[in-house]
Order: C-alpha cells, then structure tokens, then sequence
C-alpha cells in the first residue's frame, strides 16, 4: 500500500490568503517580525493570517501595503489574479493565443 498522495490530473491546488501572504513575504525574503513592522502590523497578527486564523480587516489595503513593498501584485495576493498560461508552460503557450470567438468562414 502507497503511503503517498497523488492529486488527479486537472485539479488545481486552492491558495488561501494566507497561503498567498507567506509566499509573498518569504519571496522577498523577510521574517516574521520585519514584514509586520514594514507593513504596520504586528508579528503576531501575520502568523495569524499566514495561518488563516484570522483575516485582516481589510484585506485590499494590507495587500496594497505587500504590494508596495514586495512588488507583487495586490490581485495575486487577493487570489484575483488567475495563473495564466505561459509559452513555457506544458501547452506550449497554445492558450496564449488569441482567438476570434465569431470566427468568419474563410472563402
């Protein structure tokens, strides 16, 4: 018997908001302790919120705050921010394409 979880093909993994923040500040490479004092926040609330025992009050002006400082979008760590695909990525870029949803018969 296997012991190790397989996801099935096709299933996208949920990020929380919390999952999103410590990416973010782990990303720009800061603890705990300096995230919260540059975002004005307690290191104890961000260990909340990381954990996603709470959430801020508000979370777009603490995501604009990430953005500011991190340079990461403030939708991405809203989860607004769809993955989209890449030219790298395993299609190949094929849904970068853009495509005409009223395509006109070719004569």
């Amino acid at each position: 018997m296997s012991t190790s979880t397989h996801l099935a093909p096709g299933l996208v993994p949920f990020w929380t908001f919390g999952d999103r923040l410590r990416k973010a500040r782990l990303t720009a490479g800061y603890d705990q302790r300096e995230f919260a004092e540059r975002i004005g926040a307690t290191p104890s609330r961000i260990a909340h919120w990381e954990t996603d025992r709470s959430l801020p009050r508000n979370q777009v002006a603490v995501a604009r705050r990430i953005e500011l400082l991190t340079g990461i979008p403030a939708t991405w760590i809203l989860g607004l921010d769809a993955e989209r695909p890449r030219p790298d990525g395993p299609d190949g870029g094929e849904e970068c394409a853009i495509r005409d949803s009223n395509p006109e018969p070719a004569d």
